[in-house]
């Protein structure tokens, strides 16, 4: 299985040690960008440590710099960065003896034109180049574009149409360098739009141009490359762009899988940060307050518990809590544990295993907080209508739902719901219905406790509003107009008792990835078309394809029809063989939690390598409160692609460097693999014990004080 951290942590291990610097010693200074990089890369520090000297920010009021060695710049194109180069070689002495610098790709040319204008840092110029490290990989097989601000707001507000084409340009940017960090010259398809969808919101067009734009830069950087695909026996990879507006269902409806409950109803995570604030129980028996980074490089818990329903995640870690406890029979006394807190304090209690123990109740304090909440607004209640509403009127068994309207008031009446959850449910019906009037909008909005004169009602109405500017009538103008019609490409998964009720849902991103690998030809070309002609293979495809055996599969089936599930499960000893095929889908606008899952379950269950990306994640309550904001002032917006460019250097830089004595390596760990064009760098100096688990951004911030 490819791992997109495994292998952008190469790439940049490659670049770093294809710089050649005398005595092997280098100096790396980054920016806010490579730190976060980093800290995805890399869970500590030292393993970077290990193939150079140090590693410092270049606002850092604590580099101090050395005359005598090399230093790498490993920055984004910036005046504010070129500012502080040309600061460095300012000095006399300067800061460093001279420099490699290597900027992320697609510098915009007034950028680069700045650069050229100082003619203090050319001088100390020894090697230049742009790296293609332009996104980070969040998850092993989820990437995001960096440095877009609002997505939604960029690619769907109309006030904002004039920055479309800068971020289109790093979207393209970043679907590149995962093409060439994984050697991929992939099949390019995208999703169009149906005409009325078209007609309410031209961007659900930009699929399209985006697709269009990328197949240009992927060509042109091929014909540049003659090296580029690398030879392999890997068939051809897929990448399927696509955009917010094709499933409006997957960021309303509650998701019950561990990851997705946590992002959606905890409030105790911070999304930003995905960083966890709790309380518990030490070895004294006191509360104390902790937190908890939710990386999967940091979880190997968290890798496996993500994308498990809620109640299959409780059991497997109370399984892992039990082994633990068996490993140490003669430090606990089990006879009275009888709930999940009394294992806790169990656990909170054992010597030893202090790592280990430390994940096991990070994740059960989370699962049990999921829980309670699930509990105490009665979500799993409600969650069989929202599933039937997304299927269209179907039930578990395929029936069609009887008085489903009747069904839906009664969970808008349960009054453990939260206000959200009901607007939830709300729009989810008026998704299913194609649209009701206002007036039935302002009678459902009174109904759970909002009328006119309520400080939410104008939020309410102008988030149902703004959904037009995704390509969906929300609201109808009249009783009698007929429901929207557009496409929908969800799907929904019935009679199967391996799939708990409140997760028959299946998102755009999964129907649509587990046709396209079952067959190519299953994907509608009128709805996802080629940005080329159909390539010769999927052709010879067609031709072979018996004249019978595309009957019936114009709908949405291919999850329900046994005979397909049977084919996707084929798993001979000649497929675990081969190279994995790769897919890619890219959501431009923002990702869900239960489209990641979905592609993570695709690739499980198809034996494919799929990545799927955008320019962000959104939860529930970030994409309501986005939408809402679709018709907002773009003044009010407070973008990043509006605010004044940093360029004034800290007065810091310009200090004069004081004599310092000859470098010597801070660290030494074990080496992760290293691309096989460069030899690792050896370091002169012993290695010293490796530090506990620390970040990047603690080690630069430890510097500095």
């Amino acid at each position: 299985m490819s791992d997109l951290i495994e292998l952008q942590r190469e790439q940049l291990l490659g670049v770093i040690n294809d710089i050649k610097t005398e005595h092997n010693v280098k100096f790396l200074v980054i920016d806010d960008y490579f730190e976060n990089l980093l800290n995805y890369l890399f869970d500590e520090p030292q393993q970077l440590l290990r193939h150079v000297t140090a590693v410092d920010r270049i606002d850092s009021p604590k580099r101090n710099g050395q005359p005598s060695v090399e230093v790498i710049y490993l920055l984004k194109p910036t005046k504010f960065n070129i500012n502080c180069m040309e600061a460095d070689f300012s000095n006399r002495p300067p800061k460093y003896r001279c420099c490699h610098i290597r900027f992320l790709s697609n510098s915009e040319p007034h950028v680069m034109k700045y650069f050229a204008s100082k003619r203090i840092i050319s001088q100390y110029i020894n090697t230049i180049n742009e790296v293609n490290l332009s996104f980070i990989p969040k998850q092993s097989q989820l990437f995001l574009t960096t440095d877009i601000d609002k997505p939604l707001q960029l690619f769907f507000n109309r006030q904002c149409a004039s920055l479309i084409a800068k971020n289109m340009a790093k979207v393209v940017q970043s679907l590149l360098n995962v093409c060439i960090v994984t050697g991929e010259y992939p099949i390019i398809r995208y999703s169009m739009p149906s005409a009325n969808q078209a007609e309410l919101a031209p961007a659900t067009y930009l699929a399209k141009k985006l697709a269009f734009e990328f197949q240009d830069v992927l060509d042109n950087y091929a014909r540049q490359n003659s090296d580029f695909p690398p030879p392999s026996s890997r068939p051809r990879a897929i990448l399927v762009i696509t955009d917010r507006t094709l499933d409006l269902f997957s960021p309303m409806l509650h998701d019950f899988s561990y990851q997705a409950m946590a992002y959606d109803v905890v409030p105790e995570i911070d999304i930003g940060e995905d960083i966890y604030h709790y309380k518990v129980e030490n070895e004294k028996g006191e509360q104390e307050d902790k937190t908890a980074k939710l990386l999967d490089i940091l979880n190997p818990e968290w890798e496996e518990l993500k994308n498990q329903h809620i109640v299959d995640a409780s059991e497997y870690l109370s399984g892992k809590i039990k082994e633990m406890i068996a490993k140490n029979p003669l430090l606990v006394d089990r006879s009275n544990v009888k709930t999940t807190t009394d294992l806790l304090s169990v656990v909170a209690h054992l010597k030893g295993f202090d790592e280990d123990r430390r994940r096991l109740i990070l994740h059960r304090t989370l699962i049990d907080r999921c829980l309670e909440i699930n509990r105490e607004r009665k979500l799993a209640e409600s969650a069989d209508i929202e599933q039937c509403m997304a299927s269209f009127g179907l039930d578990s068994e395929g029936e069609r739902f009887k008085h489903i309207t009747d069904a839906f008031l009664q969970i808008l009446v349960i009054k453990e719901s939260s206000l959200t959850d009901k607007v939830r449910y709300l729009i989810t019906y008026a998704l299913y219905r194609g649209g009701i009037i206002e007036q039935d909008f302002i009678k459902l909005l009174a109904f759970i406790g909002l009328d006119p004169s309520h400080e939410f009602f104008n939020h309410f109405m102008r988030l149902f509003k703004n959904f037009e500017q995704l390509g969906f009538k929300l609201i109808k103008d009249e009783a009698r107009a007929k429901p929207f019609k557009r496409e929908w490409y969800h799907d929904t998964i019935i009679k199967d008792s391996t799939v708990y009720n409140t997760s028959r849902f299946v998102p755009a991103t999964g129907s649509v990835l587990s046709k396209l690998i079952a067959n190519p030809l299953l994907v509608s070309e009128e709805h996802f078309p080629y940005v080329k002609d159909k390539p010769i293979e999927i052709m010879d495809d067609e031709a072979q394809e018996p004249a019978n055996s595309l009957a019936g599969t114009n709908g949405s089936t291919s999850l329900r029809n046994p005979r397909h599930r049977a084919a996707w499960t084929k798993n001979s000893s000649h497929l675990k063989r081969a190279p994995r095929q790769r897919f890619f889908y890219y959501i431009l606008g923002g990702v869900t939690y239960t489209e990641i899952r979905a592609a993570y379950e695709q690739s499980d269950l198809k034996n494919k390598d799929i990545f799927i990306g955008s320019e962000g994640i959104v939860t529930p309550l970030s994409f309501m409160k986005s939408v809402e904001n679709l018709t907002t002032d773009r003044k009010s917006l407070n973008l990043k692609d509006d605010q004044r460019e940093r360029e004034s250097v800290p007065a810091f830089l310009y200090d004069a460097v004081a004599p310092v004595a000859a470098p010597v390596s801070h660290i030494h760990v074990r080496s992760h693999n290293e691309p096989p064009k460069s030899a690792p760098v050896q370091c002169s100096q012993p290695p010293v014990k490796e530090k506990k688990r620390g970040k990047f951004s603690r080690f630069l911030k430890s510097k500095d004080k």
